[in-house]
């Protein structure tokens, strides 16, 4: 049975950031008072205005105090944003709470995500400006996303490994604005029978494909809804099977 509505379905599951309006964006841990769905915004506080003046000392110990509180209170959240940088230290933290359900990084220094392995229980995850990010292999392990949303992964060319996320709904690739590394197929698409939607973004592909090519992947999957029509703009842009 299929997780997503078909509203949800025509379009980018993650595009609002998880309907959190700006005044429950909590920056310190001592505004947290149990909220089972979190979005933080612990880093880049020298540029808010409450917090000029403040010590980088201060601000450090913000984030400090939550790497603690998410490695140590690991059932807390079930939903969890991150609206500013994330460090690696802060990306691991945050895979330590074994509940969640949905998780989204806006951006951040990351560049491992094996860490992720551990939320057996995630369904829909974001991973934002991912440009150092260099293995998605743990990707392909999590059999339980339903939604998966990828941003700038400006080192990986091969996205085969996700063919194994039998349960994936929607799939959102979208490449870096800057030097991008071709994708070097499609082909991984077919053997994702569950899929309903798919947005593939501002990438350019190793194997070309012409229109006939596009029709017939589409054919294998009689379930998928084209946000934007993705698969035939590649086309269009002049792309032509070798």
């Amino acid at each position: 049975m299929a997780v997503l509505t078909e509203s949800q379905t025509k379009k980018i599951y993650f595009d609002i950031i998880g309907g959190f309006p700006p005044s429950k964006i909590l920056k310190e841990l001592k505004d947290y008072n149990g909220e089972e769905q979190v979005c933080i915004a612990c880093t880049q506080l020298d540029s808010h205005h409450a917090y000029i003046g403040r010590s980088k000392s201060d601000l450090k110990q913000i984030l400090r105090e939550w790497v603690e509180f998410l490695t140590s209170n690991t059932t807390a959240i079930k939903a969890l944003h991150f609206n500013t940088r994330v460090p690696q230290e802060l990306f691991d933290a945050a895979c330590c709470q074994k509940n969640l359900e949905e998780l989204r990084f806006k951006w951040g220094g990351y560049s491992d995500l094996s860490a992720l392995g551990k939320l057996s229980k995630l369904k829909f995850l974001y991973i934002g400006q991912g440009a150092s990010v260099q293995d998605i292999t743990v990707l392909g392990r999590m059999k339980n996303l339903v939604v998966l949303d990828i941003i700038g992964f400006k080192k990986i060319d091969d996205y085969s490994t996700l063919a194994a996320l039998s349960s994936l709904e929607q799939l959102v690739i979208t490449g870096p604005t800057l030097g991008r590394t071709p994708m070097k197929n499609l082909e991984f698409l077919r053997e994702m029978p569950n899929l309903r939607s798919v947005l593939i973004n501002s990438v350019s592909l190793g194997t070309k494909y012409t229109s006939k090519d596009v029709e017939n992947l589409r054919a294998s999957l009689p379930n998928l809804h084209d946000i934007g029509d993705c698969l035939s703009k590649l086309v269009a842009k002049g792309m032509k099977k070798k």
